[in-house]
């Protein structure tokens, strides 16, 4: 009984942010929802059955590592804006994520293209590793010892207990494209 309740939750949302779009519930829009659901979770492959692999903890650390990362980044962004100097060194680096389901991976992408001055401009799978693409790249080791980071931090509060182990030091063999 639990199980089909938290199966039947992500088609209730579908459907419910879809009315909330059109503004009022009325057959169309809950008949248009469930339409929209129903096309959104075949594309997608639907919600995985399974237990839950949330850490609270381990995904407020990754949370606040984010937000603190926002913070700085932005402040570089709007500074170097603002200033006249140009301290801009591009740049693409490769960051391995070693082990980590695609779930995790698309959290770290998310994570990394919401972060101003960086964005994932290409993923390799199996092994995964990302190519970002960073603004201020006055240091190729330090930026990219802070993403597998964030992936490490990522694969803690929300991988799998079989998602393998993030290396912390990266690859030291990891193509650079500066």
């Amino acid at each position: 009984m639990k199980r089909s309740i938290v199966a039947i939750v992500p088609w209730v949302a579908l459907v419910a942010a879809w009315v909330a779009l059109w503004g009022e519930v009325t057959l169309a829009s809950v008949l248009g929802g469930v339409v929209v659901a129903v096309i959104a979770v075949v594309v997608s492959g639907g919600p995985r059955p399974g237990p839950s692999h949330l850490r609270p903890v381990a995904a407020l650390r990754f949370l606040v590592v984010v937000a603190w990362s926002l913070v700085k980044a932005t402040s570089l962004v709007a500074w170097e804006v603002i200033t006249p100097r140009n301290r801009i060194v591009e740049g693409i680096i490769a960051v391995p994520l070693p082990g980590a389901s695609p779930m995790v991976q698309l959290l770290v992408t998310n994570a990394i293209g919401l972060t101003p001055g960086t964005i994932v401009v290409e993923v390799d799978e199996d092994p995964c590793v990302l190519f970002v693409h960073v603004l201020h790249l006055h240091d190729v080791e330090r930026v990219r010892a802070e993403l597998v980071e964030l992936g490490a931090l990522a694969m803690s509060a929300f991988g799998a207990p079989t998602d393998a182990a993030v290396d912390h030091d990266g690859d030291p063999d990891a193509e650079v494209r500066a």
